[in-house]
């Protein structure tokens, strides 16, 4: 075999492994911790906070495009016995691409905690920090306008 047919083998190879990682569905994974301060942080899966006592039944939901009007709420999932969850988002290059998204998280008993970021890699994990007290969940009829400010704090 020549050169130049193993060079062009070799770039077909790596153009091939492109697409199938580019179809291969995006999940994103993370836990829910108590802790005094409430908040959304991207970290290493090695973090030794996604090995502590997780929270059970916190809604997380992971909305796409935040900061616009057509947003939409990709996926939802309660977290489970260990405080762990697994959002898919199932968007054309996630994982690859840059998306802005928007994380939720609420429980009662609670303070709900939310963060705009970007989609992180499929290699990082999303620690949700919730403080005890008040909840906060959104009325199933509030308007755009209360939807809006809600979104854009």
């Amino acid at each position: 075999m020549t050169p130049a047919r193993r060079g062009a083998g070799a770039s077909a190879i790596a153009a091939v492994s492109l697409a199938l990682a580019a179809c291969s569905p995006y999940t994103l994974r993370g836990k829910v911790i108590e802790g005094d301060t409430g908040y959304v942080a991207i970290v290493d899966e090695s973090d030794a906070r996604l090995r502590g006592r997780g929270i059970t039944g916190v809604n997380v939901e992971i909305w796409s495009d935040p900061e616009k009007l057509n947003r939409k709420r990709v996926a939802s999932q309660f977290s489970d016995a260990g405080g762990e969850f697994a959002l898919p988002f199932d968007e054309a290059g996630a994982g690859l691409l840059q998306y802005d998204v928007r994380i939720v998280a609420e429980r009662e008993g609670y303070t709900g905690t939310e963060q705009s970021m970007t989609l992180p890699s499929s290699s990082r994990r999303v620690l949700i920090i919730m403080k005890p007290g008040a909840s906060r969940t959104p009325k199933e009829n509030e308007s755009l306008l209360e939807q809006y400010r809600r979104y854009t704090r």
